[in-house]
C-alpha cells in the first residue's frame, strides 16, 4: 500500500489529509469523512479507519482529511463549511488525475457526505450514523435528499443516544435511489462492538455494485 500526505487550502485555512492507495495504478478514490471536529473527530477515528481498510481491501484508493475545526477550533465553519472542505479535497484529487468514485462518512461526516451526494453524482455513498438535523442545518430541505441517485449503504446502532436510530429511517425514506439499511442491534454511537460488521458489510456492498 502507498500512503501520501497532501495539503490544500480552503479560504484562509490550510488542511491536510492522507491519500492511501492499494497500488500505484489505482485512480478511483473514495473520500472518507470524519466525525464532528469540535467533539474530537479527526481522521484517526476507529470507524473512519475501518471504512478506509474495507475500501482499500476492495481496491479503491481513499482520501481522509481533517475538516476545519479539527486542529484549530476557531477555524470551524459548520456543516456548510465542511461541505466546502470536501469539495476542495475532491478538486485537489481531480487535479492529480484521480476520479472521485464514492464517498463515505461517519456521524457529522456522514451528514456532510449526504450533502455532497445531493449535489454531485457518484457511484456510491456509505453513511454511518448520520444526523438528519445536521444535514438540514442552514435551511436545507429534506427534499434535497432526492438528489442522491447512487446506491447507498447506511448503518445505525439501535441504541445510539447521540444520534437516535430513527435518523437512518427518516433519511433513507427521502432517498429515491436503492438504499441498504443495516440496523446494528444494541450498538451505540461509537461502534464498540460492530467495527468488524461494518468492514464486512462495506466489502459485500462494494463487491456487488
Amino acid at each position: 500500500m502507498n500512503s501520501e500526505q497532501l495539503r490544500f487550502k480552503v479560504g484562509e485555512s490550510h488542511l491536510s489529509g492522507v491519500l492511501e492507495k492499494p497500488c500505484d495504478e489505482t485512480s478511483a478514490v473514495v473520500l472518507v469523512l470524519h466525525p464532528h471536529p469540535l467533539y474530537g473527530g479527526d481522521i484517526h477515528n476507529p470507524v473512519v479507519s475501518i471504512l478506509v481498510d474495507a475500501l482499500l481491501d476492495v481496491g479503491f484508493a481513499t482520501f481522509r482529511f481533517n475538516f476545519r475545526g479539527a486542529t484549530k477550533r476557531s477555524d470551524y465553519t459548520g456543516i456548510s463549511g465542511a461541505l466546502d472542505d470536501a469539495i476542495a479535497a475532491s478538486e485537489l484529487l481531480e487535479r492529480r488525475g484521480m476520479k472521485i468514485t464514492g464517498i463515505a462518512g461517519y456521524s457529522f461526516g456522514g451528514s456532510v457526505a449526504l450533502r455532497y451526494c445531493s449535489i454531485k453524482q457518484l457511484d456510491f455513498l456509505i453513511s454511518v450514523s448520520s444526523s438528519l438535523d445536521l444535514y438540514l442545518d442552514r435551511d436545507i430541505e429534506t427534499g434535497h435528499l432526492s438528489g442522491i441517485e447512487c446506491p447507498v449503504l447506511m448503518f445505525h446502532g439501535t441504541s445510539d443516544l447521540t444520534i437516535p436510530f430513527e435518523n437512518m429511517i427518516n433519511i433513507s425514506s427521502h432517498i429515491n435511489s436503492k438504499v441498504k439499511c443495516i440496523s446494528l442491534e444494541n450498538e451505540g454511537h461509537f461502534y464498540h462492538h460492530s467495527l468488524n460488521k461494518v468492514h464486512d458489510e462495506v466489502r459485500l456492498f462494494l463487491e456487488k455494485l
